[in-house]
């Protein structure tokens, strides 16, 4: 890790005495989501109010032999569930001391993907703050490499359908005010741990890519994969590997725009019960720009051993004058803790002036547990309306 930021302090310095030569953004964002979920049975309770607040920054130069390099760097702070950091954390609660509930000597489990463990370990966890992105772009006419924290290939190559919100989105939420969401349709097992990518150019409207992560067990904020609850034997990631081919296609006549994408990953598990992880995901996605947006995404994932873990969504958009018309959708299922969610969403918005946007929609969700525990299937409702409204500088 240190050596990452030393290269990225490095090349700051660098380009501070180079001004003329370079350019550089420098970007601020605040994002606040309100949602009105009423009177609730059971736990987890919704958040009515979150926010997340970003700053980001880049600084590029062309060398005199026509590599391009680049300097990024992205700090975000929030507020998510109390229950959910980073995704991670329980959903409906099944101690392993009760009969039915899955444990492994006395203790919980958790999926080595989807991160969900199938107890809580009663803390709440408050607003936080990290360093999300920290690295040093080299794009040449070999392609591309890229050296420190950031995404994956397979998550990097996502394609899928248009989500209604931004950060509130119904699948892989930033920002999740139910609590109860279980779905993750992006290949992101390395979250933004420090790694090693390479990319092609594009060739025939196609593009290739690996990464390699030499710790995937991180504190992030989008997915937190190195979270430890109490009572739970935490799936500790090693290193990982990821593959990725991702296509583009313009029909010109037509003026439609097809994106397509396949991915894999495995990471190693350093926890004796869990064997390493391996994902799946496909995704497309078909645009005809100022007019719709329609695509859709599906990920299967062995998920340390203990079950597997499937989700799929799907999702449109429609453009009219300044306004935008969304809706989407998601079905999920963690085997290894006998969970399966289901959200929809609808909505519009549209944005006010160059600094400010909103969108209003309407979500209902649904998890259940199948789980012996309960005898009956055990469900979570959770429907009501969600109001994000962006300020951007």
């Amino acid at each position: 890790m240190r050596i990452f930021f030393l290269i990225f302090s490095t090349f700051t310095v660098f380009t501070a005495s180079a001004q003329a030569q370079i350019e550089s953004d420098l970007d601020a964002e605040l994002v606040t989501v309100l949602s009105g979920y009423g009177d609730i049975d059971g736990e987890p309770q919704p958040e009515n109010a979150m926010a997340e607040l970003s700053l980001s920054g880049h600084a590029s130069k062309v060398l005199q032999n026509g590599v391009e390099v680049t300097a990024r760097f992205a700090f975000r702070a929030q507020n998510d569930h109390p229950d959910r950091p980073g995704f991670a954390g329980h959903v409906i609660d099944c101690p392993p001391t009760v009969a039915g509930c899955p444990n492994v000597n006395g203790e919980g489990i958790q999926g080595a993907f989807s991160r969900l463990t199938s107890t809580s370990d009663g803390q709440e966890y408050g607003a936080r703050g990290s360093l999300e992105s920290a690295y040093l772009a080299f794009d040449g006419g070999w392609g591309e490499l890229v050296l420190g924290r950031d995404t994956g290939v397979a998550q990097r190559f996502y394609e899928g359908g248009p989500t209604v919100f931004s950060l509130a989105r119904s699948e892989n939420p930033i920002l999740d005010p139910s609590g109860i969401n279980i779905a993750r349709v992006r290949n992101d097992i390395s979250s933004t741990a420090e790694k090693v990518s390479v990319v092609s150019p594009r060739i025939l409207g196609f593009r290739i890519g690996g990464s390699y992560t030499p710790d995937a067990s991180v504190r992030r904020l989008d997915l937190n994969t190195g979270e430890t609850f109490d009572n739970v034997l935490e799936a500790e990631l090693g290193e990982a590997w990821e593959v990725g081919i991702q296509g583009y296609h313009f029909f010109r006549e037509a003026d439609l725009r097809l994106r397509g994408s396949l991915t894999w990953s495995q990471a190693s598990v350093e926890t004796a019960i869990y064997d390493d992880v391996e994902t799946w995901s496909y995704g497309f996605e078909l645009e005809k720009r100022d007019v719709y947006q329609i695509g859709a995404s599906y990920l299967t994932s062995s998920n340390g051993g203990l079950g597997d873990y499937h989700s799929m969504a799907a999702g449109g958009a429609w453009y009219w004058k300044d306004w935008a018309f969304k809706l989407s959708g998601n079905k999920s299922e963690d085997e290894a803790l006998g969970l399966e969610g289901w959200t929809s969403t609808i909505g519009f918005g549209r944005s006010l002036g160059d600094h400010v946007d909103f969108t209003l929609g309407y979500r209902f969700a649904q998890t259940e547990s199948n789980l012996r525990q309960f005898g009956t299937t055990q469900s979570l409702d959770r429907e009501g309306v969600l109001l994000e409204i962006r300020i951007s500088e």
